[in-house]
């Protein structure tokens, strides 16, 4: 499943990674952080997948490598590492 071709994707939505990577490194440039961005699109993600969050974020992470995706990639290992560290987070927390 790409992102164009999810059934929740709008049908006019920019290609995958290019947008956001450039509004990144825009505030790189400015010297903001762009992490509190990834924090919403990840949370964006648990609401509608729940745990199953860190497996479609994989999912994704593995399509972007597979088709030599740079900006993909950066976006979905941002979203990943997120993810991952939010429900490892939260499993330890609750053992």
């Amino acid at each position: 499943m790409t992102p164009q071709t999810s059934k929740n994707a709008p049908k006019n939505a920019p290609k995958a990674g290019n947008s956001f990577v450039k509004i990144c490194e825009e505030m790189n440039s400015l010297g903001l952080d762009p992490k509190p961005l990834l924090k919403i699109a990840a949370n964006d993600i648990v609401i509608r997948h729940g745990i199953k969050g860190v497996a479609y974020a994989e999912l994704m992470l593995d399509q972007m490598i597979e088709n030599n995706n740079p900006e993909g990639i950066f976006l979905w290992k941002e979203l990943y590492c997120i993810l991952n560290n939010l429900f490892s987070t939260t499993n330890r927390t609750l053992n």
